[in-house]
């Protein structure tokens, strides 16, 4: 359970997040300056201070806030070894889907992408934040390969490439026109897979 100093400090990190999110996305990133971040959540220069050191650092933790949890579910889901691999895979990529757009994540993940060649830092830490996924979906893909559940006979890094772009193309075209469905991008990626479903396998 949190002290009373932790829930503050909490609570600050979170409306500084949110302030974040909503500024960026109405400005973009290189427009809003962390006064203007630190004003629209009501806080001083001192409160961003005591917990991001840059505003590169901020919008990286942005990033990783919506988008991380996805990999420890599977990381759960590896571990557990039930037998229940495939349905805990759409369960949790329906939910990385829903949550990182609904946080803000994924529009910030853009932003980054597209600011980054202007940014060193932010695209030094993308190129290894990114990588860091792409391994970990390489080798879940690899297990669903094992197992059988995958039948596309592209490896497994191709794979995880190509679940990353369609993840970051869907919630491009979803930003510019919202009656693009980014909850299709799972359907999609299920048909790239060639899932075998287990009662289908021959």
């Amino acid at each position: 359970m949190l002290n009373h100093h932790q829930k503050q400090s909490e609570d600050t990190i979170n409306k500084l997040m949110r302030s974040g999110i909503e500024l960026f996305s109405k400005q973009g990133y290189s427009s809003t300056s962390i006064d203007q971040i630190v004003k629209h959540a009501g806080y001083s220069k001192g409160a961003f201070y005591a917990h991001f050191s840059t505003k590169e650092e901020f919008m990286l933790k942005l990033i990783k806030e919506g988008i991380d949890f996805y990999f420890e579910d599977l990381k759960e889901a590896l571990n557990q070894k039930d037998g229940d691999l495939l349905n805990k895979f759409k369960e949790h990529s329906m939910r990385l889907v829903n949550e990182s757009y609904k946080k803000g994540s994924s529009p910030m993940l853009l932003q980054g992408c597209m600011v980054s060649n202007e940014l060193p830092q932010i695209k030094e830490r993308l190129i290894l934040q990114m990588e860091e996924w792409r391994s970990f979906l390489t080798h879940f893909y690899q297990e669903m390969k094992d197992e059988g559940i995958v039948g596309s006979p592209l490896d497994a890094r191709t794979l995880a490439t190509a679940g990353m772009a369609l993840f970051n193309g869907y919630n491009l075209q979803h930003f510019v026109d919202n009656r693009i469905q980014i909850q299709d991008m799972l359907n999609v990626f299920v048909e790239l897979l060639q899932i075998q479903e287990p009662n289908k396998k021959s």
